[in-house]
């Protein structure tokens, strides 16, 4: 009589890219941190600053080449390096960039489409309603930068939030037209990485 072995599939991670000052803000960073408690021992989270490229796409590939279903999740500066990531994994990966903002050494990949990788690219739109220093800040990276990455404009889901640039968490918490914030969409996640599968 043959029995079948269940295989276990790997959890899903999620990588948190902080963007310019996040060491000393620690926007996204606690954000990562608070998530890290709320799903421990379900899924891995990770956090990196902006600027570490070489160690976000090692990370990416390691991941997703362990066959681990990965989410990159980056604000401003971050969602750049987030783009990056992408570009080194195998697998598809679901990507959020929250008020994603190109660097100025990327003023000819902010022009890239879409990376082969993404299965799905969630873009959250800060419009605030007034302006605080964080998004003159931000202006001043799109001026250098070149704007939103090209796969940000051109994403599956754009949600709007009221909010200014620096307010992470209320970005990720934001619901859109369709009722799901970028929080319900990675609590989805893997079951969920295509808009029509919802």
């Amino acid at each position: 009589m043959a029995s079948a072995i269940a295989i276990p599939s790997k959890q899903p991670a999620e990588i948190y890219i902080g963007g310019a000052g996040d060491e000393s803000s620690r926007l996204v960073f606690s954000y990562a941190e608070a998530r890290r408690d709320a799903v421990r021992g379900k899924r891995q989270v990770h956090y990196l600053p902006h600027w570490k490229i070489t160690a976000a796409r090692q990370l990416a590939a390691g991941l997703s080449g362990a066959g681990h279903p990965l989410a990159l999740i980056g604000h401003s500066w971050g969602a750049d390096t987030v783009l990056r990531a992408a570009g080194a994994s195998d697998a598809k990966v679901f990507i959020v960039g929250a008020d994603p903002v190109a660097k100025p050494v990327s003023r000819i990949t902010a022009r890239d489409g879409r990376p082969a990788s993404a299965a799905l690219v969630l873009h959250v739109d800060a419009e605030p309603p007034a302006y605080d220093r964080s998004d003159y800040v931000k202006a001043a990276g799109y001026l250098t930068g070149g704007g939103v990455p090209r796969a940000f404009r051109f994403a599956d889901t754009r949600i709007a939030a009221e909010l200014n640039h620096w307010n992470f968490r209320g970005m990720m918490q934001t619901k859109g037209s369709d009722g799901q914030s970028a929080q319900d969409w990675l609590a989805a996640f893997p079951d969920r990485l295509s808009p029509a599968s919802g």
